[in-house]
């Protein structure tokens, strides 16, 4: 309706005879312009949607032709328009008037031309690598769209890896990089067929490749509840690349963590890496061997020592501390839900915390400062931890720790919501949040900061929301940790049964009894499920089952020392 309307009217404001199609109308605007402006025109709708002014000038520019005052043109024909330094078309009907006529035979042609001039230009290499597979040339094509992949997988942005390799492969199905990057980006998204493509990618890879990618798929078949599987197929797997050793004794702690394979195995292969990660100073391969480590000693009933060793270890050396003890995050947080009593737990704090004060250890102070603010608080101590949580907080922000900072202010929002301080635990929320994206391990906090915005949702509705919100924001094992989506999983089950959604309750309720049956099998979990599945039972009508799980549950809290759980669950209960 508007470019009917705006070809109805004359230069000098007067009613024109509107034309009698959309066509039409927008022929009639580029009527005015010379042959040679509209075929840069039209090589401009054919290349992108918007481009800047090196794209523009390159599209536009012909031998013994101004490519400005072609611009200018156009810009005075109100076909294309600035926004934001760049050039667009007015309107997408603009653009696809101008593409569309370019008659199919010759299309192919168009996009060679198009694809030779991004290039001379400087363009973007998957815009590039897109108009030479739209112009049937493979072989030109590959080099780009590979480029792109790569630089996507390094932002992770794993959707855009899929969309520069999928044109690839169905070029050549059987390029090793692109099969790769394909296989990775699946596995961080956390979608069917990573498996079958870590397969696809292996069997054309060189042989040191080859075995990283089957120990990367071996580590994706543990995250995907698999873990027998996984030791099985690890058998002929023997990666002699850093990634793929990391990868591999990610596997093998991680089995043995969830109760599966031998702990000495995984403790063995987590040190070597440990020890080639400290060799090499790269701090982001130290935070996953350490992660490792400690998921191999809590699997031996050793995480105390683990986490001792550690602090004695790095003392000296405060940038590998804070990596070391980032690694730590989620694998401590099992001292936290009723494996042991909290009285030791807040002794093992206390004594971590004066020995790194000794040992002049920032890190490791920060951490034991922190970890027995969380045993205070889930203990219903809410002043003693409130102390410590700020305290812990503001250490490890003067030491640049992001992830044991956004830890604290997340378990100060749930110290605000147990006060009834819904406003402020929504600003704590909030910080925790913008401080866990800046922490490359914040996908062990990205769950429970979500899942605490679920839990104080008051009204049934506003959850839903919030959960919506955080499905659509928190996606694949990048962005959540195996053993911290409990902390999404049981609040999420509670906030659809509260809204009577009931096939999307039941999902995640399936999801939380694997988790806590399996993954974390720890008291104050088995408590949270009962509780979930007690809220389950009360939207189908089951009233009585519903008072018996909330029942249950709180003398579950109860008996794990959770006072204050324990007091909702009775409320509930009566």
């Amino acid at each position: 309706m508007v470019e009917l309307a705006r070809g109805a009217t004359t230069s000098d404001g007067t009613t024109a005879v509107m034309s009698r199609s959309l066509s039409s109308a927008l022929a009639e605007r580029l009527c005015d312009l010379d042959p040679g402006t509209t075929e840069a025109l039209r090589r401009l709708a054919l290349s992108a949607e918007d481009f800047d002014v090196a794209t523009a000038v390159a599209l536009a520019a012909d031998e013994g032709h101004d490519a400005l005052a072609r611009l200018d043109q156009a810009l005075a024909a109100g076909v294309l328009v600035v926004a934001d330094g760049r050039y667009r078309f007015r309107h997408a009907l603009v653009r696809d008037a101008l593409a569309e006529g370019i008659p199919p035979h010759r299309r192919v042609l168009w996009h060679r031309d198009v694809a030779a001039r991004l290039a001379q230009g400087g363009a973007a290499p998957g815009l590039v690598g897109h108009h030479w597979l739209a112009a049937g040339d493979a072989e030109q094509a590959m080099p780009c769209a590979l480029a792109a992949a790569r630089q996507a997988f390094r932002l992770g942005a794993y959707e855009d890896v899929l969309r520069h390799v999928e044109p690839l492969l169905a070029h050549r199905a059987a390029q090793p990089e692109a099969l790769a990057l394909r296989a990775e980006s699946l596995d961080a998204l956390g979608r069917p067929g990573t498996l079958a493509a870590y397969d696809a990618a292996a069997a054309v890879a060189p042989d040191a490749l080859s075995h990283e990618l089957r120990a990367k798929r071996a580590l994706a078949q543990v995250k995907m509840s698999d873990p027998p599987g996984a030791l099985q197929y690890l058998k002929d797997v023997h990666p002699t690349t850093v990634a793929g050793r990391l990868a591999e004794a990610l596997a093998y702690s991680g089995a043995a963590a969830l109760g599966f394979g031998d702990p000495a195995e995984g403790t063995r292969r987590s040190a070597e890496v440990r020890r080639i990660a400290l060799e090499t100073g790269d701090e982001g391969t130290l935070v996953i061997a350490s992660w490792s480590q400690a998921a191999a000693a809590h699997a031996r009933g050793d995480l105390h020592g683990s986490v001792w060793a550690d602090l004695k270890e790095t003392s000296h050396l405060p940038q590998l501390a804070v990596r070391v003890f980032d690694g730590h995050l989620c694998i401590t947080q099992r001292f936290l839900y009723g494996s042991r009593p909290y009285a030791e737990v807040i002794a093992f704090a206390d004594a971590l915390a004066t020995e790194a004060q000794r040992l002049g250890a920032a890190r490791g102070h920060a951490f034991a400062v922190t970890l027995r603010g969380e045993a205070w608080l889930l203990s219903g101590q809410l002043d003693a931890a409130e102390q410590d949580l700020v305290a812990g907080g503001r250490m490890h922000r003067a030491i640049g720790g992001a992830t044991g900072e956004a830890l604290s202010l997340q378990r100060r929002s749930e110290l605000a919501i147990y006060r009834g301080q819904m406003d402020r635990a929504r600003g704590l929320l909030d910080e925790a949040l913008d401080v866990a994206r800046q922490s490359d391990v914040g996908f062990h906090l990205l769950d429970r900061i979500y899942g605490t915005r679920i839990a104080m949702a008051t009204q049934p509705e506003a959850a839903l929301g919030v959960l919506e919100e955080a499905e659509a924001n928190v996606r694949g094992p990048l962005e959540s940790c195996p053993g911290c989506r409990i902390t999404f999983a049981i609040p999420a089950t509670i906030a659809a049964a509260r809204a009577h959604e009931l096939d999307l309750a039941a999902s995640h309720q399936q999801q939380s009894e694997y988790l806590a049956n399996v993954v974390m099998k720890l008291p104050a979990w088995y408590a949270s499920l009962h509780e979930a599945q007690a809220h389950i039972e009360r939207a189908t009508g089951r009233v009585a089952a519903a008072r018996e799980g909330f029942a249950a549950a709180a003398r579950e809290f109860h008996a794990c020392g959770h006072a204050l759980d324990a007091a909702r669950c009775r409320e509930l209960a009566s």
